[in-house]
C-alpha cells in the first residue's frame, strides 16, 4: 500500500461511497457547490449523507464561497469531517469559520485550503496558522476541478511546510510523474492524491475497476 493517502472527489452515490471506503480511500469529497455536474444535493439529501458513517475513510464536503452559517450547517447536517474550501475565502473568512464551528462543537472538524496554480507558485504563508491542509489545483476562470494538469514544476524546489494534497486531472498516466514529485523539496510534504475526472463513467459517477487499479499500482 502506498504511503501516500487518496482521495477520491465528487461522489454523487452512496453505493460507491462504501465501496471506496472498503477499497481503502482514505478520503471520500462530496460537492457542495450548485454549479458543479457533480453537485451533491442533486442527488442524496443530508440525511442520507449522514448515514454514511465509513469507519476509515474522511466524508470531505467542498465549498465554493458559502456563506459561513451554511457551511456549518451542511457540516452538522451531513456528519462531514473535513472542509475544503474552493472559492476566494480569505484568512478572516477561515478564522470565522473556525470560531463558529468551535461554537458548535465542531472543533475536530479539518479545513483543507485550495490554491488554484496557473503561471506562477501561490503564496502560501497568510494561510500557514489557519488551515490544516493545502490543496493544489489547476487554475481557471471557473470555480472547481478543470480535469487537467497545472505545471507540477512549480512546486517541486519550493518548501511548502504543511501536508498538502495533489489535484488537477490525476490519472493512470503520471504514476512517473508522482513518483518524481516524491523526491523533490515539495515531495517531503506531499500527503495525498486528489483523484475525480479521469477515473469517471460520467459526471459523478466513478469507474471503481480504474480506481482500484491505480491504488494498487502506487508504491
Amino acid at each position: 500500500m502506498s504511503t501516500l493517502k487518496i482521495k477520491v472527489c465528487g461522489i454523487t452515490d452512496i453505493k460507491q461511497a462504501v465501496a471506496l471506503e472498503a477499497m481503502g480511500v482514505d478520503y471520500v469529497g462530496f460537492i457542495f457547490y450548485a454549479p458543479s455536474k457533480r453537485y451533491i444535493l442533486n442527488c442524496l439529501q443530508l440525511p442520507a449523507l449522514k448515514s454514511f458513517a465509513p469507519l476509515h475513510a474522511k466524508k470531505v464536503g467542498v465549498f465554493v464561497n458559502e456563506p459561513i452559517e451554511n457551511v456549518v450547517n451542511i457540516v452538522k447536517a451531513a456528519g462531514l469531517n473535513m472542509i475544503q474550501l474552493h472559492g476566494d475565502e480569505d484568512v478572516e473568512y477561515y478564522t470565522e469559520l473556525k470560531y463558529q464551528l468551535l461554537l458548535t462543537s465542531l472543533q475536530n472538524v479539518k479545513l483543507i485550503k485550495v490554491f488554484r496554480v496557473g503561471d506562477k507558485m501561490p503564496e502560501l504563508s497568510s494561510f500557514e496558522k489557519i488551515t490544516d491542509y493545502y490543496l493544489f489545483d489547476t487554475d481557471s476562470k471557473m470555480y472547481g476541478g478543470t480535469g487537467s494538469h497545472f505545471n507540477w514544476e512549480l512546486l517541486k524546489g519550493n518548501t511548502i511546510g504543511k501536508p498538502y494534497f495533489l489535484s488537477g486531472g490525476i490519472g493512470p498516466n503520471d504514476m512517473g510523474g508522482i513518483e518524481v514529485m516524491k523526491k523533490t523539496k515539495a515531495g517531503n510534504d506531499l500527503f495525498a492524491l486528489d483523484v475525480n475526472s479521469q477515473f469517471e463513467i460520467e459526471p459523478g459517477i466513478k469507474n471503481l475497476e480504474k480506481i482500484k487499479s491505480f491504488i494498487d499500482a502506487l508504491i
